[in-house]
């Protein structure tokens, strides 16, 4: 009996602690006002971008997901901070040798976590049972506290030029509300408007899939109780789209209607 009652409550004790340490991280997460943005991918010497790409560059020019943000990460971050909110940039990898995005990344301040193997998969510092490439990025954007992670991503579904409109917000468990309102302001403000998208709206789509895709990003994120979202939403093998963001106003438009969104959520929550 006496053992029972000592197991009992030392199960009692144990599920409290649980609880008021996730209550403490929810806590956090509310009155954080910090966002962090990660940059899809990472620049490799002598290859470029590794994410993906537009087929060829006979819509407007060549573009790589990993490059067109090193471009325009600032914009997302403009709108963020305009807001009076607090926004931190990185990427998995190093400074790119390039020296228009090493430039680029120099004046919107990214930091880079250089992880050692950009390619290989590590487990995560803050939730060791989730393990991905590129999961780095997200143990660093823990590290800030943040109130939301954005990993800036563009799509593509084909080798070959093929018109796909069904783009989405990737997200999280908790991160739902966020990519909903994400997603709501898209379509009001950019697709079928500035943009061009077949009718198909901005759609969201729940990824816990472990390392697939990204879940484990996000998965990582959520165990924080963080609202986590992965942008894509642009096709790159979509000639509309490739035409679209070749063309430099129209990139400043996506990338703060991203940020706008974001804000959106953050004034509502």
């Amino acid at each position: 009996m006496k053992k029972t009652l000592r197991f009992l409550i030392v199960l009692f004790t144990c599920t409290l602690t649980v609880q008021c340490a996730q209550q403490q991280m929810r806590r956090q997460v509310r009155e954080s006002r910090t966002v962090v943005l990660d940059i899809g991918h990472y620049y490799a010497p002598g290859r470029g971008g590794q994410g993906a790409r537009t087929p060829d560059a006979s819509q407007g020019g060549a573009l790589e997901e990993c490059e067109f943000w090193y471009k325009y990460a600032g914009e997302v971050k403009k709108a963020i901070e305009q807001a009076g909110y607090k926004c931190v940039v990185i990427n998995r990898g190093d400074t790119p040798a390039d020296p228009t995005l090493a430039a680029c990344a120099k004046e919107t301040g990214v930091l880079h976590v250089k992880t050692p193997q950009p390619t290989a998969i590590y487990l995560s510092r803050h939730h060791p049972k989730r393990m991905a490439v590129g999961i780095l990025s997200a143990d660093y954007a823990l590290d800030w506290k943040p109130a939301a992670v954005i990993f800036l991503h563009l799509n593509s579904d084909s080798d070959t030029w093929r018109t796909s409109y069904k783009g989405a917000f990737y997200c999280n468990q908790v991160g739902v509300p966020m990519a909903t309102t994400m997603a709501e302001h898209m379509n009001r403000t950019l697709f079928n408007q500035s943009m061009p998208n077949g009718g198909f709206p901005c759609g969201v789509i729940i990824r816990t899939d472990g390392r697939r895709g990204g879940g484990d990003w996000l998965n990582t994120c959520n165990d924080s109780w963080v609202p986590a979202i992965i942008t894509e939403i642009a096709f790159l093998s979509n000639p509309q789209h490739a035409r679209y963001l070749n063309t430099p106003a129209n990139a400043r438009r996506f990338a703060r209607a991203i940020g706008e969104g974001a804000v959106r959520y953050l004034r509502n929550r």
